[in-house]
């Protein structure tokens, strides 16, 4: 049975299939008549390369690694497209395209039905056949101008693409040359900071300075030691000698005096500072040094020097002394300048010991400056080597990329044609009218489903008339304006007889007229409107209610120009004997209505949607729009309205547009 009702709607629109077979055919022999042969040139390019500036920076660990993939083969052929390339081409070769026009370059690789109607010349980039090649093939009238097209442009795009490899590896360069001056720079200048620490502190060898530092200060505490027991013992010669006077002085007959001059003092303070200045010296240099020996002989001199003073001065200032006494005095004054001596080494050696334990102490923070500047600096030398390393593994990769970049298989002349073939159009244009056209047939029979007729409407419902469409309509005062004989009033007559007849009760006052309808926008509010203004010409009184709340987009309010009030009473209207009475609680509109009933002769009721109709007791009118809802909608509407049901009314007139399918397929 399917197949018989399939072959009944191919039978009912088998023009619609012969059609299109047809015009498929006749479309495929005008472009084998018509369309001037091409012929395609195609040329291969390699691609293979090795890592680029961003793969060698990524292997000196300073970029991510971008290896070669399809991706780059995408890259490469979009690269090839671009439209410098194609205005090159286009310049050189001096192509136009429609009505000897140059050609854009927008148009020459994007080949469009036009390029291939009119034979215009374009090219198309690919990868070939999944492998690092790509395929540059030019397609023009001129088999020689295809193949020469093809060559000029892979040519154009591996010297662009070389270039582009020497961009990249110039930045590259750059990049790594600035680099390399930046570490040259502060490598000279931490370099200069150690040279400058090193020599600011006098400091060669830290662990030098600090063994010779502990060795000094060792040297002087012991000296310090030598000292204190010199000079214990000079001040117990001092004591002994003293002692020896005053026994000596029971027996002498004169007194005497021991005295100083200045030539003396001046002896003893020389004698100091060259004690002074060997005690520095000898931190520095040997006791085999000229200069030590030199400031020892210098010591010696002026100690007999003081003591040949002393001498002089004994002899000057003693009275009646006797050799004994004399020789005694000189051995006292002899102590006393070797302890006052001795004092003055010990406070210089002291002095000396703390600068030393001074200098001991400063020797961590230098260590500490040092481990501050040397790894700086050993990374700066490290890193300048590097770099530089880095430059010269730039070049060699460079001109590896270059050379991997060629065509390796130049395009020939083509002998055979590429478009259009003869065979292939045909067999293409006979399946695609074939399939087309069946598409065609079974969409328009799908297509068409909607309610356009008395006819469409299900057998057991009526049509109770047709209100065309104008938007005069749409308000009271148009209304009054028309005359008695418009098309419009016989419309909305010949709907209000049709209902008087299909209504259970022929007509009478015992039950409303519900109006509703499947969708919004259909013209529900002006059907019922204009049903009220028929009825209220007629003589009787009429009660208009709106209950269609607030979700209606036009109103009865709108409709007539008045306004609603908070009074329950119905509104009187311009047209006499119809009033309004606003209810939007649907569940109140049964009651409101059985209160009024006695004082209006007709009820009309616009509702908001076919569900308030189960709650409403009338007689249920369905407003629709002819060629917008199906039949299954309607009869949904019909469903939902119980026992009450009358009829449909078709309001707006059918559009060209809509109803021009239907007079196809009925001329079919």
């Amino acid at each position: 049975m399917e197949l018989l009702r399939y072959m009944e709607i191919f039978n009912r629109r088998k023009r619609i299939f012969y059609y299109i077979i047809g015009a498929s055919l006749i479309l495929a022999l005008l472009i084998l008549i018509f369309v001037r042969p091409t012929y395609r040139g195609a040329a291969k390019v390699l691609v293979l390369k090795t890592p680029s500036a961003n793969g060698l920076l990524a292997g000196w660990g300073l970029a991510s690694q971008v290896a070669s993939t399809g991706d780059d083969i995408k890259t490469d052929v979009e690269l090839s497209r671009i439209k410098p390339l194609a205005e090159a081409i286009i310049g050189e070769y001096k192509l136009v395209g429609l009505f000897g026009k140059q050609l854009k370059a927008d148009d020459f690789f994007e080949p469009s039905i036009a390029e291939n109607l009119f034979s215009l010349p374009y090219a198309v980039v690919k990868q070939y056949k999944e492998v690092n090649i790509i395929e540059v093939s030019a397609v023009t009238r001129d088999p020689e101008l295809s193949a020469s097209i093809a060559n000029k442009l892979s040519a154009y795009y591996v010297e662009g693409s070389r270039q582009r490899v020497r961009d990249d590896f110039k930045s590259v360069r750059e990049s790594l040359e600035l680099k390399l001056d930046s570490i040259r720079d502060s490598y000279f200048k931490t370099l200069a900071i150690s040279t400058g620490m090193k020599l600011r502190d006098m400091t060669v060898d830290l662990q030098g300075e600090t063994t010779n530092m502990i060795k000094a200060i060792n040297t002087l505490k012991t000296e310090f030691e030598t000292m204190d027991k010199e000079y214990a013992q000079f001040d117990a010669e001092i004591a002994k000698g003293i002692k020896q006077l005053k026994e000596l002085s029971l027996y002498r007959k004169e007194a005497f005096e021991i005295g100083t001059n200045s030539r003396l003092e001046s002896l003893k303070s020389t004698l100091d500072k060259k004690i002074l200045d060997q005690t520095s010296l000898k931190l520095d240099v040997t006791k085999e040094h000229p200069r030590y020996k030199v400031l020892n002989e210098e010591i010696d001199t002026i100690r007999k020097q003081v003591a040949a003073e002393a001498e002089l001065v004994l002899t000057r200032e003693t009275k009646s002394l006797n050799p004994e006494y004399s020789e005694l005095s000189k051995k006292i004054l002899t102590n006393r300048i070797n302890k006052e001596s001795n004092l003055a080494k010990k406070a210089v050696i002291q002095k000396y010991i703390k600068l030393y334990e001074e200098e001991l102490i400063k020797i961590p923070h230098k260590y500490e400056a040092s481990a501050r500047i040397e790894p700086l600096l050993t990374a700066q030398r490290e890193m300048y080597s590097k770099v530089g390393q880095y430059v010269i593994q730039a070049d060699l990769v460079e001109s590896i990329s270059l050379s991997k970049l060629k065509i390796v298989e130049p395009a020939a002349t083509p002998k055979k044609r590429f478009y259009p073939k003869r065979g292939r159009t045909l067999i293409t244009a006979v399946f695609l009218g074939f399939f087309i056209g069946l598409a065609a047939v079974f969409f328009v029979e799908y297509m068409d489903n909607t309610v356009k007729s008395k006819d469409d409407i299900t057998a057991f419902s009526k049509l109770l008339g047709r209100i065309p469409l104008s938007e005069r309509l749409r308000n009271y005062d148009a209304v009054r304006a028309l005359s008695a004989d418009s098309k419009e009033i016989e419309a909305i007559n010949e709907m209000k007889d049709n209902i008087f007849y299909e209504t259970p009760t022929n007509g009478g006052g015992s039950m409303a007229l519900v109006v509703t309808s499947p969708g919004k926008g259909d013209g529900k509010t002006c059907a019922a409107a204009l049903m009220g203004i028929a009825y209220a010409r007629e003589g009787q009184r009429v009660l208009l209610v709106d209950a269609a709340r607030s979700t209606s987009g036009y109103s009865v309010a709108a409709f007539f120009g008045i306004t609603p009030g908070n009074s329950n009473s119905p509104m009187p209207t311009r047209e006499h004997g119809l009033d309004v009475l606003f209810e939007p609680d649907i569940a109140r509109v049964n009651e409101r209505v059985g209160s009024l009933r006695e004082k209006y002769g007709q009820v009309i009721i616009d509702t908001a949607s076919p569900k308030d109709c189960a709650a409403l007791d009338g007689n249920v009118i369905c407003i629709a729009e002819p060629c917008k809802y199906e039949k299954d909608t309607l009869d949904r509407v019909r469903g939902v309205t119980k026992d009450n049901f009358v009829g449909y009314v078709f309001n707006k007139t059918l559009h060209a547009q809509i109803d021009l399918g239907k007079r196809l397929i009925s001329a079919s």
